[in-house]
């Protein structure tokens, strides 16, 4: 009987038991322990955000708490910063040709129905001209917005109305972070889709 017959390797080395462990031919089998798991990486804290829609410039960087200490002061936000995202949403919605001056706006000369009385050179009266009107309430930290449109031939107003409706009173309470009291639309024009001639009159 050989020395495989009897339970050895070629190599002399006797043979392991079946399910013993793993066996390699030739040398003997190398059986080494299993290393410990290693502890989990920490996570990254909150000031190591150095990229991405929440990144911080490296003046900003530190704990929570030295982002967040109070500290006095207010924010002010223009009326006129809040048209234009009012006007910026509207013109998001299909079915919206343009932006039109509101009724009883004063014209770029200063005449006409709202010509009189304090603002009607201002910026007030420019936004009125452009189609929006804003009436901020700093105190109960809320704003009521009134948008005048023409929609496009062929649409359904008060399904674009509505829309319009919606997507000023969503964009706006999500930009500015108050309230929106109401956002009033109001249809002063009908015109040809892709009639730029209309649009700049």
């Amino acid at each position: 009987m050989t020395g495989l017959d009897k339970g050895f390797t070629g190599s002399g080395e006797p043979r392991p038991e079946p399910g013993a462990g793993t066996f390699f031919p030739g040398p003997a089998a190398r059986r080494g322990t299993v290393p410990p798991p290693r502890p989990p990486l920490p996570a990254p804290s909150a000031s190591a955000v150095t990229s991405g829609a929440n990144a911080l410039p490296m003046t900003l960087q530190g704990t929570p708490g030295d982002i967040t200490t109070a500290v006095d002061g207010r924010i002010t936000i223009e009326n006129g910063v809040i048209g234009k995202i009012a006007a910026l949403a509207a013109l998001e919605v299909g079915g919206v040709a343009a932006l039109v001056p509101r009724p009883g706006a004063p014209g770029p000369d200063g005449q006409g129905p709202g010509a009189h009385g304090p603002g009607a050179h201002g910026p007030d009266a420019a936004r009125a001209r452009a189609g929006v009107r804003v009436d901020l309430d700093e105190h109960a930290d809320e704003v009521a917005l009134d948008v005048a449109i023409a929609v496009e031939y062929g649409t359904v107003i008060k399904d674009v109305a509505r829309l319009v409706k919606a997507n000023v009173a969503r964009v706006a309470g999500m930009m500015l972070g108050m309230r929106i009291a109401a956002v009033n639309v109001s249809v002063e024009d009908v015109r040809m889709p892709g009639d730029q001639a209309a649009t700049r009159a």
